[in-house]
C-alpha cells in the first residue's frame, strides 16, 4: 500500500495537467489487488477545510482483511463556483459497463477540470 501511495507522490508532479493525474492513477491501478474498486466521485465538499472546495476524487478501494477497506485517494481541488456546483456524481467501476478511466476522461466534470486551474492535489490513504 505504502509503495502506491509513493508512487503517488512520485509521479504527480506541482500542477500537471489533470489528464496526466488521471493517466497516473490508472497506471496505479494496473497493480493487481485482490477485490479492488476503483470510485470516480465530483462535487463540492468541506473534507479539506470549513471553506468548501469543488473536488474530483479518484479513489481505489480494496480490502484490509478485516471486513473494512483501504481507501486511496487522490483529490484534486478547485475554487467552488457556479460553474461547477452543477457536477456532482458518485461513480463506482463496477457499476458500469466501460472502462471507469473512459467513463471518467468523456464526463463534463473532466472536461470542466481540464479546462480550470485547480489549486492543489492531496494524496492520501484512509480506511472505512
Amino acid at each position: 500500500m505504502e509503495n502506491l501511495i509513493k508512487f503517488l507522490e512520485e509521479k504527480i508532479t506541482d500542477k500537471m495537467p489533470v489528464e496526466g493525474i488521471v493517466d497516473v492513477f490508472e497506471q496505479m491501478c494496473s497493480t493487481p489487488l485482490e477485490e479492488d474498486m476503483v470510485l470516480f466521485e465530483t462535487g463540492i465538499f468541506t473534507a479539506f477545510s470549513k471553506e468548501p472546495f469543488f473536488q474530483i476524487s479518484l479513489v481505489r478501494q480494496f480490502s484490509n482483511d478485516d471486513e473494512e477497506f483501504y481507501q486511496i485517494h487522490v483529490d484534486i481541488l478547485y475554487e467552488p463556483t457556479a460553474e461547477n456546483k452543477i457536477f456532482s456524481e458518485t461513480t463506482w467501476d463496477e457499476d458500469l459497463d466501460e472502462n471507469i478511466f473512459d467513463y471518467i476522461r468523456k464526463s463534463a466534470s473532466f472536461a470542466y477540470a481540464r479546462n480550470h486551474e485547480y489549486i492543489e492535489v492531496k494524496i492520501y490513504m484512509d480506511e472505512t
